[in-house]
């Protein structure tokens, strides 16, 4: 696991237990710290008109809402999100991460459904252009907050995600094993869940097509 990577299961089950108070705080901490380190991002978005983003990660009890345009952004978390947003992105954590670090490609993401957008699309595409201008490393701007203490907090996580990971793979044979012995007594069931694995297998592989022909060929563009 390289040393910035993402530790995805150690931050669900830290999220995931952080009380409303410590979340916000950690989150506006973080926020500051995004802003010190890419000034350039955060003036884009502020130049923005107003607008509110939900984000939505499936594998966590938090929700967040983002507000950029007409002055400073902000994160801030929340069990619920409101009415009046502009858009929502709803997907994994991991998922989620890996987009706004530009580590992922949305338009594969958004056709193959791992990521839902709802809303005011063109909201998500300007947020969008605005962090490919950038290379944000959330781990990295994360452990910075421990100050002299940085190294051997990403050392300690990284250890922590790697043993986490190594049960998580554990947890995951011994299921599938099961399952598999479950299956074997229902032939028909076995097959329809293969053929929905390479109609799901194949439905993303179409996406990224169309996303890859896309960028080649957008609209409007001169053949």
């Amino acid at each position: 696991m390289a040393e910035t990577e993402f530790p995805v299961l150690l931050a669900t089950n830290v999220l995931g237990l952080l009380p409303a108070p410590a979340l916000m705080r950690a989150t506006i901490l973080l926020m500051r710290r995004l802003g010190r380190t890419h000034p350039r991002l955060f003036r884009a978005l502020a130049a923005h008109k107003p607008c509110t983003i939900g984000i939505e990660p499936t594998d966590l009890r938090h929700r967040f809402v983002l507000r950029f345009g007409g002055g400073p952004a902000s994160l801030v978390p929340t069990s619920t999100l409101e009415q009046s947003l502009n858009a929502c992105v709803r997907g994994r954590l991991a998922t989620l991460v890996g987009l706004l670090e530009g580590r992922l490609d949305s338009d594969a993401l958004f056709f193959s459904r791992e990521v839902v957008i709802t809303g005011d699309i063109e909201a998500i595409v300007s947020l969008r252009n605005a962090l490919d201008r950038e290379t944000v490393n959330v781990f990295k701007a994360a452990t910075t907050l421990f100050g002299p203490g940085e190294r051997a907090a990403r050392r300690v996580a990284l250890m922590l995600e790697r043993r986490l990971t190594a049960a998580h793979q554990r947890l995951t044979m011994g299921h599938e094993a099961l399952h598999t012995a479950r299956r074997e007594e229902h032939p028909v069931t076995a097959y329809c869940e293969r053929v929905e694995a390479e109609l799901q297998a194949l439905r993303t592989r179409m996406a990224k097509i169309e996303a890859q022909t896309r960028r080649r060929n957008p609209i409007g563009a001169v053949t």
